[in-house]
């Protein structure tokens, strides 16, 4: 047994050393060999379980730590880790269920608090998790950036001078957390202050910040620019910004969509895609909204959501996690289909499976999901919601393009943004994928065009209820006065009623223009 324990000691030392050279590879190799030999070590199957989660193996990571548990049910390491995961893969009553547990044995973990915190978001109960994060910040003000959580969670429902008093204490308090910045820029107007546009510029220049990666403070005067119209110096920095974070992005940002484009293509060209009314199916009424991002999706969602009917779950995970992990299962496509059809008994199982993630949000009312990239799942979409409405909404492409080179987005899933031949690239997918849709279900999609939304608002909301059988409500004319979160980075501008001037935007951007002349 001595033997046994020195041994232990001597491979955990080993294991902490090739954390810190940050040898992944070699830390799942030996802790899943270790693991062989002493299962009931729980260490090992931690550095197992985050070294697969270092190298996005989700699922793989996820049977780690409920191994860990079976050994130890009692786990706090596995048990807020697989409720972490559990909200990654869309799973939110389990995770739940594991905080509650971590909970109510160690009650002032406050790991364990943070991560309920954010599962609160995922759920759309933010007060909730502004208590969470308050009681969390009076106890720790510097633990684990408590105060960006409270800053962003502020902005999520629209109380921006709450989440600007935040934001400002940690640009000054972390000067190097950029991010703060970026955040900042977006709630403030810098024609009527400039102040914080000083401050931006001070740190640009400052050559102690000069190891970190500056895209968000390029981003951030880049907007502080636009704000006074100087056009120039806007695309000037916007360049810096996606230059740096494009520096980030490792292999093809662009091999997901690829492969769903020729999956879908595969799945579906040969399959005669009809309205279906099977009761046996998830037959409550979804509605889906899709296009690129920064193309109006968050507009549309805010009108919707603003209905008595409705429920707007934002941008859902819930299709993206399920056909991420399955469309690369050969076993999962041969029971899709079966001569030349979706087979029906596995449709129906995935319909009610998926459909429950949905009533997850509420019961009685019609969820609104307006992920963006949704595009590519509307063959099935079609085929397991037999109730659901799908719009698709287009802007001017260049004016699309601008937005979204112009902007941060959350995660590694939108890599390709910061690079304008990715941009092009993607563009080309997402046509290339609603053509296809469009040939194979015309009716079942409507279009709605962004800038006829903006100079028709009321002719063109009507219009869109009648396709969603709503009937008319003055508050989705009000929309911006709603309470409906925000977790996009249209937090700012849905906030607000209708504007044109984002119609023809590109044409203040000449530099911008000529790299899509050919788009």
């Amino acid at each position: 047994m001595d033997k046994n324990l020195e041994l232990i000691k001597s491979e955990i030392n080993n294991l902490n050393i090739l954390s810190k050279m940050n040898n992944i590879d070699e830390i799942i190799k030996r802790s899943s060999i270790l693991i062989k030999k002493f299962p009931k070590i729980q260490i090992f199957y931690n550095f197992l379980g985050s070294s697969l989660e270092k190298k996005n193996q989700i699922y793989d990571a996820e049977i780690v730590y409920i191994k860990s548990l079976k050994v130890d049910p009692n786990n706090i390491f596995a048990l807020i880790n697989l409720g972490r995961i559990s909200r990654i893969i869309n799973n939110l009553q389990r995770s739940e269920e594991l905080f509650k547990q971590v909970l109510d044995l160690e009650p002032e973990n406050l790991l364990a608090q943070l991560n309920y915190g954010e599962l609160k978001i995922d759920q759309n109960k933010f007060k909730e998790a502004i208590l969470i994060f308050e009681k969390i910040y009076e106890k720790n003000k510097d633990f684990q950036n408590i105060i960006m959580r409270l800053a962003n969670t502020y902005s999520m429902i629209g109380e921006f001078k709450k989440a600007e008093e935040y934001l400002s204490i940690v640009s000054k308090k972390n000067p190097e957390l950029f991010a703060a910045d970026y955040r900042l820029s977006n709630i403030i107007n810098y024609s009527e202050r400039k102040d914080h546009q000083q401050l931006i510029l001070e740190k640009i220049q400052n050559t102690k910040f000069d190891n970190i990666n500056k895209h968000p403070l390029y981003f951030a005067i880049a907007k502080s620019y636009e704000d006074q119209k100087d056009y120039e110096q806007a695309f000037k920095y916007m360049e810096l910004g996606n230059k740096e974070r494009n520096k980030l992005v490792i292999g093809n940002p662009l091999r997901y969509e690829e492969f769903f484009l020729n999956k879908n293509k595969e799945i579906f060209s040969n399959i005669d895609i009809k309205e279906n009314a099977n009761n046996d199916f998830y037959n409550k009424k979804l509605i889906f909204i899709v296009g690129l991002p920064r193309s109006g999706t968050t507009l549309l969602h805010q009108i919707l959501s603003a209905h008595s009917e409705t429920y707007g779950v934002g941008e859902s995970i819930i299709l993206n996690v399920f056909f991420f992990k399955n469309l690369v299962n050969d076993n999962f496509l041969k029971n899709l289909k079966k001569d030349n059809k979706i087979n029906t008994e596995n449709s129906r199982e995935i319909s009610l499976k998926l459909g429950k993630n949905y009533d997850y949000f509420d019961l009685n009312k019609i969820k609104i999901d307006k992920a963006p990239s949704n595009f590519f799942w509307i063959g099935f979409i079609s085929t397991l919601f037999p109730n659901s409405k799908i719009i698709h909404i287009k802007r001017n492409i260049k004016d699309n393009c601008l937005s979204i080179y112009k902007n941060v987005f959350g995660g590694n899933r939108t890599d390709w943004t910061y690079d304008i031949t990715n941009i092009k690239k993607y563009v080309k997918i997402y046509k290339e994928m609603m053509n296809f849709w469009k040939n194979k279900i015309d009716k079942k999609i409507y279009e709605i065009n962004y800038e006829d939304l903006v100079k028709n608002q009321e002719i063109e909301i009507r219009n869109l209820l009648n396709f969603c059988n709503l009937q008319f409500e003055q508050g989705c004319l009000n929309y911006h006065k709603s309470k409906s979160p925000i977790k996009t980075v249209s937090i700012n501008q849905s906030r607000k009623p209708i504007y044109k001037d984002s119609i023809e935007s590109n044409l203040k951007y000449k530099n911008f223009n000529n790299f899509f002349k050919d788009i």
